[in-house]
């Protein structure tokens, strides 16, 4: 019975982290970057300047190779000089087709003027293409998927570990019932003994009662 009670128990424990492993990605982290993503295009904008823009080639510990794009830029606000580094939020990635990263370096070569889109709050927060993307929002949905999962899971256990502690309990019940009417069986109860000493005395054979006995004058009728 232990052993499968550490089924459910288990699951309650995988369940619990994946709720907290995912509503840590979508609230921590997924949705932060999704609010300010959909904040900039609000933002003000300024001119701007590409200073860098290469596609990079990251090396696999494990093998392979994966790629990333490399673009800086450079803009001025109030007599001070800021670099950025985003094009659009969620580009911090790599993977192994460089398509994706081929085309963001050549809309942006070094020396193109660009629009640079800045937080008023934050002037050192930049990017160059404002607004919600994919990649962006690639930990926000993780993130809910997780919980859903954790959720299914918890529930699952949850209602596994109850049948189980049902079956149990009605296991225990149907144990202690039949040792009671084994019991029974094999002996006489309690509460039938006592019954027997309430009851009256038998009659002798062939005599009359006590009251008959306490009139009796002593003459005897031949």
């Amino acid at each position: 019975m232990v052993r499968r009670e550490a089924g459910p128990i288990a699951g309650l424990v995988i369940g619990g982290l994946m709720l907290g492993g995912g509503y840590f990605l979508t609230y921590r982290v997924g949705k932060p970057i999704r609010d300010k993503a959909a904040a900039s295009t609000s933002w003000p904008v300024t001119d701007g300047r590409i200073t860098g823009s290469r596609v990079e080639r990251v090396k696999q510990k494990k093998g392979g190779t994966t790629y990333t794009a490399d673009i800086t830029y450079e803009y001025a606000l109030d007599g001070r000089t800021f670099e950025g580094d985003r094009v659009w939020f969620g580009d911090d990635y790599s993977a192994s087709d460089a398509s994706a990263f081929r085309a963001a370096v050549g809309r942006y070569p070094v020396g193109r003027a660009v629009k640079v889109h800045y937080d008023p709050a934050e002037p050192a927060e930049s990017v160059l293409e404002p607004g919600t993307t994919w990649s962006g929002s690639a930990l926000y949905f993780i993130g809910l998927g997780l919980m859903t999962l954790g959720g299914i899971v918890t529930l699952s256990a949850a209602g596994t570990l109850l049948l189980v502690t049902l079956a149990l309990a009605a296991t225990v019940g149907s144990l202690l019932g039949g040792r009671r009417e084994s019991h029974d069986d094999f002996g006489p109860r309690l509460d039938d003994l006592a019954r027997d000493f309430e009851r009256p005395a038998p009659r002798p054979l062939g005599g009359r009662p006590d009251s008959e006995r306490a009139d009796d004058d002593g003459i005897e009728i031949i």
